[in-house]
């Protein structure tokens, strides 16, 4: 048995939720290097979190040529596993609040139905808060603290993200249908918190350890979550090792670095007005990162 609401069906009969927060991950505009996917992954199986629920009929909204069907094979059985936007349920530890690890994907169609059946979870459900996290490729080096962008609704959380050295965004351009939700939710009651890691457009990998570690250990922070996380440093390090072997044998990644390293330093400390000779990237280096975001302008990149 399922119950349904809106466009999206769930485990019947639906779980007593404790005070719950919805996180959620959108795939693929804002999870470059997988890092919102491997956050997901990795609470999951830190908190035990079962199926929630999921879209009845994700054709409805889901390019099949696009978002490809998996074919697989489990004990000479072939299955197909069709690609869907997924909630999985997770217990608060220590009493806390329960959290919806919420896998989306970026509509092709009927948006609009999507966002105002995401709409009609969060209020069924009672979600009281609805985060967003992600990453994205920027002009920023590995050889420093991973840069987070963000915002929140309220006023606590708001200090929160300040004192973890969250950056507030003042993005105008682009985005995705799904940003109706978080301008949506305050007018809910519901409050809302951003945060988008910026990932060194330089190193683009598959999964980006780095990138993992510092969403781990940023969410660790915002909400007094006890992870053990010691098998991702090592593998951020390793990573990070890895890179900088790479830059120690490249001349022009080596004056690169070096740029970006300034840039960051110089916006690390804060002054109201540029220097009159702030550093400005080099032609060769801005071309690149110009080349990274057209290739990623898109969602079907």
């Amino acid at each position: 048995m399922t119950t349904h609401i809106g466009p999206f069906e769930f485990v019947d009969p639906l779980p007593e939720l404790r005070e719950p927060r919805m996180l959620t991950v959108l795939q693929p505009w804002i999870d470059v290097g997988s890092v919102g996917t491997m956050t997901l992954a990795f609470l999951g199986e830190t908190m035990n979190a079962e199926p929630l629920g999921q879209l009845s009929r994700p054709g409805r909204f889901f390019d099949f040529t696009r978002y490809r069907p998996m074919l697989t094979r489990e004990g000479g059985e072939r299955k197909v596993t069709v690609p869907n936007a997924r909630m999985h349920h997770a217990r608060g530890q220590d009493g806390g609040a329960d959290w919806i690890l919420t896998h989306m994907l970026e509509p092709h169609n009927n948006g609009e139905e999507f966002v105002e059946g995401l709409i009609e979870v969060v209020e069924r459900l009672q979600v009281r808060e609805y985060v967003l996290i992600g990453s994205m490729y920027a002009p920023v080096p590995h050889t420093r603290k991973p840069v987070v962008s963000g915002g929140a609704s309220s006023d606590e959380m708001r200090r929160k993200l300040l004192a973890n050295s969250v950056r507030e965004s003042n993005y105008e351009g682009p985005t995705t249908i799904l940003a109706i939700m978080g301008a949506s939710a305050p007018t809910l009651g519901i409050d809302t918190t951003t945060m988008i890691l910026q990932l060194p457009a330089y190193a683009q990998v598959e999964r980006d350890y780095m990138g993992l570690q510092a969403s781990l250990e940023l969410l660790a922070n915002l909400y007094d979550l006890e992870l053990e996380i010691d098998p991702v440093r090592e593998e951020a390090d390793r990573q990070r090792q890895a890179l900088d072997e790479t830059a120690a044998e490249d001349a022009r990644l080596q004056v690169w670095l070096k740029e970006l390293e300034l840039a960051y330093d110089m916006e690390a400390r804060q002054q109201p007005e540029p220097e009159p000779d702030a550093p400005k990237l080099s032609p060769s280096l801005e071309k690149f990162l110009q080349e990274v975001e057209q290739r990623w302008d898109q969602p079907s990149s």
